[in-house]
């Protein structure tokens, strides 16, 4: 009896405790609760219309785009809207160039959008934390980016569509199934188009990505493969033919796109090739069909194709149309750095943590979150320090086992290390030694190597200065050819990349490139234009390979005096 009035007891102290977690848990999340409960401008009292015409249209645009824009041209055309308050008046606009946008029939001067947004902004000041009116402060940014990019006003566009992303960032984080997360899918996206425009390639594919990730999320396949493809544009734009054709297949997998979606591609290899009949087929479809860089690029090489063929009045047309289109690129570099810079920001405040004030009712519900979290650690700790303690003396067992293990196997691994290189030294020394090397023959096999003598025929009879060096794009040599250059020049001198690199750690292997074309016998703006890099950009790093040999001398008269050196 004793004993079972004893359990009892220990059973009534078990469940008076848990009761007692409980109720505190209770608590805990009813304070929460509250503090989460937020007050909405739109309620039907305040703004009836919002519940009834507006969410009817919100609704017809899910399936019915053209129904949608009629009923709200209904409405403003019978002037239903007049009778509406401000704030109904403001979103009714909203709906309508949301209406106009999915129709395709928001032109540069259907709606004015500037005074919608500055109403937005202003009202969301007095309700920074209403989820539904920052939805559409960001939708007002949104389709106001899209009026300015009809008007080719493309950094305020970018300005707007950047605004709209950072708002839905701040509320909405894109990680549900939601119509905010397609939302914002569509703001990455539009970002990604503009910077490629553009050519600013990284970021707009960091832009496509991100687009990519919201559309997986609501399960949007036709706004997946327009990623995919955009992907490849950025990468054929960047004469990355290999890659740019893997995700062309990739969306057409997805999304029946066409086939001639390849034909800059297509082209673009066989023209690498030296296959001018197939390869002018396809650039010419790609000219008169794809957009504005693959133009360019296009351009650049049907005018080659038809100066090998002797066809002059083509060709003059391709080189009119590539040089007119470059200095309009050229033109457009200030707003491409506006751009870039209002991006690049985003992109910051994205992946930096910063952080925006918060509101007292915020930081109330960390500090309530933090005590949960302490005080739940603090349960398991006290419960299980039996076993805390067990585990470290465990691993510290453990550790002191593999440190017994261990202790002296570093210094006879670097022991034998050096010994290799100690023999390896050697070896060569002995085969330097033993073999009669005659540098005169091994320059004049290098100078009439195929790849040299390749180069020298890309640049003979082209007068390239400093300032004529981004008039010869298509002059840039390829990995392979880069590869070949360097391979020839260790086949005429023995070794002589892994040598340099070994004397001059400062140096990279795109110096050692750098080092055998000057040795070609080039200049340091034929060089710019092999390696696709500015003169200046050329300049500064032979000045910073000699500086490093610490020569005083031309490039080249420094490398074959490393030479003599070494053989």
């Amino acid at each position: 009896m004793p004993i079972f009035a004893t359990s009892n007891f220990c059973l009534l102290g078990i469940m008076r405790k848990n009761l007692l977690l409980r109720l505190f848990i209770m608590l805990v999340l009813t304070m929460m609760g509250s503090c989460l409960h937020k007050k909405s401008i739109f309620t039907e009292k305040n703004t009836p219309h919002h519940f009834k015409e507006l969410s009817h249209a919100v609704d017809l645009m899910t399936e019915h785009c053209d129904k949608a824009l009629e009923y709200l041209d209904s409405l403003n055309n019978a002037d239903a809207i007049r009778d509406w308050n401000v704030i109904e008046q403001q979103e009714f606009q909203v709906r309508l160039a949301e209406a106009l946008y999915k129709n395709g029939k928001l032109g540069p001067q259907r709606l004015d959008m500037n005074s919608t947004v500055e109403f937005f902004d202003s009202l969301s000041l007095c309700h920074p934390k209403d989820r539904e009116l920052c939805f559409l402060q960001a939708n007002a940014h949104y389709y106001l980016g899209a009026e300015r990019r009809y008007r080719q006003e493309d950094v305020l566009a970018t300005s707007d569509f950047v605004t709209a992303l950072k708002i839905m960032r701040e509320e909405f984080d894109g990680s549900d199934r939601s119509p905010q997360t397609r939302f914002i899918g569509l703001t990455y996206f539009r970002l990604g188009e503009i910077l490629n425009s553009y050519n600013v390639q990284s970021t707009a594919i960091t832009m496509f990505d991100s687009a990519r990730c919201c559309f997986e999320r609501v399960y949007d396949t036709l706004g997946i493969a327009a990623c995919i493809r955009n992907i490849g544009e950025v990468y054929q734009a960047n004469k990355d033919y290999e890659k740019a054709l893997s995700k062309f297949k990739e969306a057409n997998k997805l999304w029946n796109f066409g086939d001639a979606l390849y034909d800059h591609v297509i082209g673009g290899v066989f023209f690498n090739h030296h296959q001018w009949d197939s390869a002018s087929y396809y650039l010419e479809r790609s000219f008169f069909n794809s957009g504005p860089y693959a133009r360019i690029d296009a351009s650049a090489k049907l005018a080659e194709i038809y100066r090998s063929r002797g066809d002059k009045e083509k060709e003059d047309y391709y080189t009119l149309f590539y040089v007119q289109n470059s200095l309009k690129e050229a033109n457009r570099s200030s707003d491409k750095m506006e751009i870039e810079f209002l991006c690049d920001a985003t992109k910051t405040d994205v992946t930096s943590g910063t952080e925006q004030p918060k509101s007292d009712r915020r930081v109330l519900i960390m500090v309530l979150s933090i005590f949960v979290v302490v005080a739940f650690l603090t349960f398991i700790i006290v419960h299980n320090r039996h076993r805390i303690s067990h585990i470290e003396q465990h691993l510290s067992t453990m550790e002191q086992i593999h440190r017994e293990e261990t202790e002296g196997k570093d210094q006879q691994i670097q022991a034998i290390s050096q010994q290799l290189d100690d023999t390896k030294q050697a070896l060569e020394r002995q085969r330097h030694h033993s073999t009669p090397f005659d540098f005169d023959q091994a320059m004049e096999s290098f100078l009439r190597a195929p790849i040299t003598l390749k180069i020298h025929k890309a640049v003979d009879g082209k007068d390239i200065m400093t300032k004529s060096v981004s008039l010869y794009p298509h002059l840039k040599l390829s990995e392979v050819e880069f590869i070949e250059v360097v391979r020839t020049a260790n086949k005429c001198f023995p070794d002589f990349s892994s040598m340099l690199l070994r004397d001059y750690r400062s140096l990279s292997t795109a110096d050692v490139r750098h080092c055998c074309l000057a040795l070609m016998g080039l200049n340091d703006a034929e060089i710019a234009v092999m390696e696709g890099i500015t003169y200046s950009g050329a300049n500064r790093r032979t000045n910073r390979i000699l500086s490093v040999m610490d020569a005083r001398s031309g490039l080249a008269e420094c490398v074959i005096v490393y030479l003599k050196k070494l053989f």
